[in-house]
């Protein structure tokens, strides 16, 4: 039996408390209860539209949870099933006659990875795969980034395999250091999927190696930073670029932050505005997947040092549609320094 008490919270709480359960919890899923019994669920999605309409987090987690959401009884897992099958859902709660939780059916335990159904999207992926990962040396003076192993498989085969279970078949590699390397190794390998090399002669930054593809992209794609993963359904994220309409989607992390110490506001002069002990604070964190248009690839110079973090903002200068898609802290691994690629690790091992 799942244990229940770690995604299990009591109505009262604050949405606050309810993402840091979520974080702590890494189910997806939380079940609110009133003296025991289930009056809601909170999932990822819910907490995305939540703070895409800039909800406060200091409110009650009643106006957070789904009232009416989808269950099953003992002996229904069949039920549950085809249940998260047609409806995408990733867990079903089980309950008693009284409306107690009495466990839980995740979908991941009763399919194979490969029988889960994604939408299937022929969009476009390149990958950012020149830098020189000077936070990993001394390992990347040996290795580029790109071929760095978590566990028996190369971050950039995780990379390109995230994306493929939503039918991305066509991979861009934009290049530079050790560029040699990472071709002989792609090369000698059987691929179900199509890679492409663009090499930059200089390095460009996060960004400005995507003005080298201007004539190669004329519709809409993804852009990834080479040291992230996502769990996350593509065509969701796609859905939501395109309903928006905006020109560049960033996917950003809900990062919940203890301070560990009582916080103190001034005034002018010295005066005492306000004390918070311990606050908790939350924020989006950019994770380095994007969706892009080709129309801002105009906007990048040619040949220069450009980062993403410079084509959005010029893109707000010129008040055009950048917008956020959020996740779970949970949903976003990334191994750009040495302690983040040994969790990483970790958590592809535990998996």
């Amino acid at each position: 039996m799942n244990n229940l008490q770690k995604i299990c919270v009591e109505e009262g709480i604050t949405i606050s408390e309810s993402i840091k359960k979520l974080d702590e919890a890494g189910e997806k899923i939380l079940l609110v209860t009133r003296n025991q019994r289930l009056t809601g669920i909170i999932t990822d999605g819910d907490v995305r539209r939540w703070v895409l309409r800039n909800g406060s987090f200091e409110e009650d987690v009643n106006k957070l949870m789904n009232t009416n959401p989808r269950i099953v009884r003992k002996g229904e897992a069949e039920k549950a099933k085809q249940m998260m099958l047609k409806l995408h859902l990733e867990a079903i709660p089980i309950v008693d006659d009284n409306n107690i939780p009495i466990d839980i059916i995740f979908l991941r335990d009763m399919i194979a990875p490969e029988q889960r159904r994604y939408e299937q999207i022929n969009v476009p992926v390149i990958i950012m795969a020149g830098g020189k990962g000077t936070r990993l040396y001394p390992y990347t003076n040996i290795l580029p980034k790109p071929l760095m192993p978590i566990g028996p498989v190369t971050i950039l085969e995780r990379i390109i395999d995230s994306f493929r279970k939503n039918g991305c078949k066509d991979f861009w590699l934009i290049l530079n250091y050790k560029k040699n390397l990472i071709k002989a190794y792609l090369d000698e390998k059987e691929k179900p999927y199509q890679v492409q090399y663009v090499e930059e002669d200089k390095f460009c930054g996060t960004c400005g190696g995507i003005r080298l593809m201007k004539e190669q992209l004329k519709h809409t794609f993804f852009v990834s930073n080479c040291d992230v993963l996502l769990d996350i359904d593509y065509f969701e994220l796609l859905r939501f670029h395109q309903m928006n309409q905006n020109e560049i989607t960033v996917v950003t992390s809900l990062k919940h932050v203890q301070i560990p110490y009582g916080v103190i506001e001034l005034e002018e002069g010295g005066k005492i505005l306000k004390l918070s002990e311990k606050p908790s604070l939350n924020y989006n964190m950019s994770t380095g997947i994007y969706v892009m248009e080709p129309s801002v690839i105009n906007s990048i110079p040619q040949n220069q040092m450009f980062h993403m973090t410079d084509l959005m903002n010029k893109l707000l200068a010129e008040k055009r549609k950048v917008g956020a898609y959020p996740v779970m802290s949970k949903s976003w691994q990334d191994m750009g320094e040495l302690s983040a690629m040994r969790r990483m690790i970790d958590t592809i091992q535990d998996m």
